[in-house]
């Protein structure tokens, strides 16, 4: 099984296979289905395809089951497990595909929960011209006095049904797991963090309202990937923290999302919140 040995977006940061892990972590308490956590450690167990440990922000162990699927294992290493090491950190993961408009120098960030259509209006948006940072989660850093998004793979994950709505051959994909019918969709990507100046977040029906600055930091919050990994790392003051200045610092607007409007239309609507 050959898997990558750095992890995305996190400069210094290294992955390691190693022969034992723990089974629990001595007064490790529930940090999220199927993992545990101290400070500065979570344990995550993905049944029949590896152990994983994270640890102090820069490392990840791993045990892979001997069937295991590589493409399972590398999507908890790229998720789950590097959210924890993200939270480890003080920064954020936040759940976003984040893609910079053509000749911008900002980003903007589109966030929403799972099936809101966040990788497919990603996608959408590549075609027209836009440069992908991140998909799916964006590791957001605060540099001193701007929040700063970070580069991971050069592809979106796509479903069967989204490929083929864009007109793409499947035969030609990778895809993500043996069992998933997703696919990784090569696009153009930075390979540089950018300063992010947008968030936007997809929701059912949701019109675009102003809001308050409360209601910022709540939206940039519930956009937290793996937030019940937070309390159990002992990690909430800093959390609280990078939210409140990424809420201040970035505009945030609400759009309809799942359908509510046609992909062309709300790609539109996002373009027009960057001109």
């Amino acid at each position: 099984m050959t898997l990558q040995d750095t992890v995305p977006g996190i400069p210094g940061a290294t992955i390691r296979r190693v022969e034992h892990l723990p089974t629990q972590l001595p007064g490790g308490v529930r940090a999220g289905p199927r993992a545990q956590a101290v400070t500065g450690q979570l344990l995550f167990v993905a049944p029949h395809i590896a152990r994983f440990l994270a640890r102090d922000g820069n490392l990840i162990e791993f045990v892979p089951d001997p069937d295991a699927d590589p493409g399972a294992v590398t999507l908890f290493l790229n998720g789950t497990v590097r959210g924890a090491l993200i939270h480890m950190r003080g920064e954020l993961p936040l759940h976003a595909a984040t893609l910079v408009p053509p000749g911008g120098d900002r980003a903007l960030a589109i966030c929403g929960p799972s099936g809101t259509g966040k990788s497919t209006l990603g996608a959408e948006l590549s075609r027209r011209g836009w440069t992908l940072v991140a998909d799916d989660t964006t590791r957001v850093v605060w540099d001193g006095d701007c929040a700063m998004a970070w580069p991971s793979r050069d592809s979106i994950k796509l479903w069967r049904d989204a490929c083929e709505a864009a007109g793409l051959d499947i035969a030609g994909l990778e895809r993500v797991t043996r069992k998933l019918d997703k696919y990784y969709v090569r696009v153009a990507a930075r390979d540089a963090p950018i300063r992010l100046g947008t968030i936007v977040e997809l929701a059912p029906d949701c019109p675009d309202t102003a809001l308050s600055g409360g209601d910022k930091m709540a939206l940039v919050s519930r956009n937290t990937y793996r937030p019940g990994q937070i309390k159990a790392l002992g990690m909430q003051k800093a959390h609280v923290h990078i939210v409140a200045r990424i809420a201040t610092a970035c505009a945030i607007h609400r759009l309809p999302g799942k359908g509510a409007l046609p992909l062309a239309a709300l790609a539109e609507a996002v373009e027009r919140m960057v001109r």
